[in-house]
């Protein structure tokens, strides 16, 4: 089970009443116009304030992994009060993504004993690479990479190590940019003529993962909440659509396995 709460389990739009905000600086990333929230319960929700469309991406394919069983963090939609969006240098009434705030693994590792530690300068290329690291969650990684080519993203969502030693799928706002893609164009597909079997074997549960949900699932993870409006600069539905109909076509083939 994850450290944190699943998206079925948070409200689908938090209002920012009554929020204390702070900017953020990421550990080990850039972190422009990062803010962090404590809403009234004291929970902390981090945004980054791009917008309702980055918002909506994000927050479909996270319903998606989840549901796939992958670890991935919990984001939901939130909308800005008159004295929260001039806290933050925002429009009161703008729609962002805001994600439950996860703290992040220190680095370098904690300890000798940190579950991290193995992974500290070992190359990483094929998943044989990861299989044996006492971190959970950590197959989702290249999963998360090869969902990059099945729900086309313009590039792979980020990662973090929790406190706790897990991994969770972070940044995925780029998805949906076009429709899929190739695996081939992945480093843990290998050779893009000879595949190793294990990318092979994870493209091909990635692409059973999605096609386990269903017609419902699909619909549930569109669902925009009833007093939500957001400005797709293009229409996500169908993009889903294809990669669900890409999955489709990739299990009924060979592909080298």
């Amino acid at each position: 089970m994850p450290s944190f709460p699943l998206m079925r389990d948070l409200p689908p739009v938090v209002e920012t009443t009554g929020w204390d905000w702070r900017s953020f600086e990421a550990p080990v990333a850039r972190s422009m116009n990062f803010w962090l929230g404590t809403d009234r319960e004291g929970n902390r929700w981090l945004t980054k304030l791009t917008g309702d469309f980055y918002a909506y991406r994000e927050i479909v394919f996270a319903r998606l992994a989840q549901q796939m069983g992958w670890s991935c963090q919990s984001s939901v939609f939130m909308r800005l009060d008159e004295r929260s969006a001039k806290a933050i240098d925002a429009k009161p009434g703008e729609v962002h993504a805001a994600h439950w705030f996860l703290d992040e693994h220190v680095h370098p590792p904690c300890d000798q004993s940190c579950n991290l530690a193995p992974l500290i300068g070992r190359p990483v290329g094929v998943a044989e690479d990861l299989a044996d690291l006492p971190i959970a969650h950590i197959l989702d990684w290249p999963k998360s990479e090869l969902a990059a080519c099945l729900f086309g993203g313009n590039e792979p969502p980020g990662r973090l190590f929790t406190k706790e030693h897990e991994f969770v799928i972070i940044d995925s706002e780029l998805m949906f940019a076009t429709g899929p893609c190739s695996f081939d164009s992945t480093r843990w597909w290998g050779d893009r003529d000879t595949p190793t079997p294990s990318g092979v074997k994870l493209a091909k549960e990635v692409c059973a993962d999605l096609l386990a949900l269903g017609q419902s699932s699909l619909e549930a993870a569109l669902a925009l909440p009833a007093d939500i409006n957001v400005q797709e600069r293009w229409p996500i539905t169908p993009l889903l659509y294809e990669s669900y109909a890409h999955a489709q076509a990739f299990i009924g083939g060979t592909h080298g396995a």
